[in-house]
């Protein structure tokens, strides 16, 4: 299989990220979020609740797409036979970053329901958790294929001088 044919199926594989990381922000979410508000409309502070549930998941869609973004940039390189590049392991460190800021927004989103509006989260906070971990997993794989490429590099810089 050829670089620009890997590079195309990345690139498939990311808009399909990229348009369920849309369906659910945009879709599922606020929906998801108006019935609960609905079904426990008498429950105070809960309206505060809503829109800062919805601005949080917002926030994670940006950061995710952000990232998504970092990655087509990687797989256009790809295909052009660029894969050993500085700006391929800057592009993987600010995805590393991207994922790492969504990891944290998660455990935000845990604590703070009860810390602002003194409401218990429930089990739904578990799903967080492992969102949680998933995310700062992305950071931590990004990140160590950015130390990795950035080795492969500089080998790739002395090969270069020594010819």
């Amino acid at each position: 299989m050829t670089q620009k044919r890997i590079s195309h199926l990345l690139i498939a594989a990311g808009a399909l990220a990229c348009a369920g990381v849309l369906v659910l922000a945009g879709v599922y979410a606020p929906a998801l979020a108006g019935e609960a508000l609905e079904a426990n409309a008498e429950v105070p502070g809960i309206r505060g609740l809503y829109w800062m549930g919805l601005i949080g998941v917002w926030a994670v869609a940006a950061l995710f797409l952000l990232a998504l973004a970092e990655f087509f940039f990687v797989c256009v390189r790809i295909g052009k036979e660029q894969s050993f590049c500085t700006e391929n392991v800057k592009s993987l460190k600010r995805i590393a970053l991207y994922m790492a800021l969504c990891g944290a927004l998660w455990i935000g989103a845990i604590f703070a329901p009860s810390f602002f509006f003194h409401i218990l989260m429930g089990p739904v906070w578990i799903f967080f958790l492992l969102f949680s971990m998933a995310h700062s997993a992305l950071a931590l794989l990004a990140l160590g294929l950015s130390r990795l490429l950035a080795r492969a590099v500089d080998m790739q810089q002395e090969n270069d001088l020594t010819v």
